[in-house]
């Protein structure tokens, strides 16, 4: 059985798991009268700063790709993408939009796939970044707060490995150390790391990666501004200084492995870090489900439509896996 296989099977089994755990205890009689309540007036109001996350993130990794590369086309290329990892397992996104992207711009796969990667990177540092301005006062669970630690270890460490890599006699070092390895992966790394240099290089000034962490930053804060007003719509009570600090754990932990489009993992880890701030098991669970198709049903329409509209086949995305 080939590893990607034992991972799809294995994220099933966990995304099975967790949806059981954040089903335990609900009753749909008590989801259906939450719901009932629901204040309309709020109900489109997290879309808006959905597609506000989009197009901040889309603007980001245009600057990461440089040469000119319009948002327009990294905007179509992150939607495929995140269609993608909505309907595949493997978590093939990222693949995806590198290769869609090679194919709008002319770009060689391998440097728009480079990109792909230091954009996933700076949206790790506005995620870490979110965590440590909106830590909760409150007292947390020794291993939520162990986690936190580690976390903020986590955020030094990746801005040091940005500056690292953006020296260019270090980072051919460090390559050309890996290359001559006889692993696979390794090698695999460093030609990562020399590929990431270049974007680095060309990025150029500590101003620049600044601003690209502050997009980050940007992106994730209106992801949290939207699960805000999710809650506010349920009218489950959440203060909002707790909710970026709930959006950015969330997101982190969907590095596990799971089913395509995160389902059970997502529930099962919101409903868990509501709980942490007193929200009760049904209402965090309903908040979950609602937040989640917030953003899962819009992606996945427009990430199938651009699909067909530019002319690619999932087949095409599944053999750069296989390739």
């Amino acid at each position: 059985m080939t590893k990607g296989r034992l991972l799809t099977i294995l994220g099933f089994l966990i995304s099975a798991v967790l949806l059981i755990f954040s089903l335990k205890g609900v009753q749909g009689k008590e989801i259906w009268l939450i719901l009932k309540k629901a204040d309309p007036v709020y109900l489109f109001v997290p879309l808006a700063f959905i597609f506000s996350a989009v197009t901040i993130c889309s603007f980001r990794w245009s600057r990461v790709a440089g040469n000119g590369t319009r948002v327009g086309d990294t905007f179509v290329s992150l939607l495929i993408g995140l269609f993608v990892n909505n309907v595949l397992p493997m978590r093939i996104g990222e693949l995806a939009r590198g290769y869609v992207l090679s194919k709008k711009t002319g770009a060689t796969f391998t440097y728009a796939f480079s990109t792909v990667l230091l954009d996933r990177f700076f949206d790790l540092t506005g995620l870490l970044l979110l965590t440590f301005l909106f830590f909760p006062s409150q007292s947390l669970p020794p291993n939520v707060s162990l986690a936190i630690r580690l976390l903020v270890g986590l955020l030094i460490v990746c801005v040091g490995c940005i500056i690292v890599l953006s020296q260019e006699r270090v980072a051919n070092r460090i390559s050309s150390r890996l290359l001559r390895l006889e692993t696979s992966f390794l090698k695999k790394s460093g030609h990562r790391i020399l590929e990431i240099q270049e974007n680095l290089k060309r990025i150029g000034s500590p101003f620049t990666i600044l601003l690209l962490i502050a997009l980050s930053f940007c992106t994730w804060f209106s992801m949290a501004v939207a699960l805000y007003f999710v809650t506010r719509t349920l009218g489950v009570n959440v203060p909002f200084g707790c909710i970026p600090f709930v959006c950015a754990l969330l997101n982190m932990g969907l590095t596990i492995p799971s089913s395509p489009g995160y389902v059970g993992v997502y529930q099962g880890l919101l409903v868990y870090l509501l709980a942490l701030f007193g929200v009760p098991k049904t209402e965090g669970f309903t908040v979950s489900v609602l937040y989640h198709a917030s953003w899962y049903v819009p992606y996945t329409i427009l990430g199938f439509v651009f699909l067909v509209t530019e002319h690619i086949k999932v087949k095409e995305i599944q053999n750069l896996e296989t390739g």
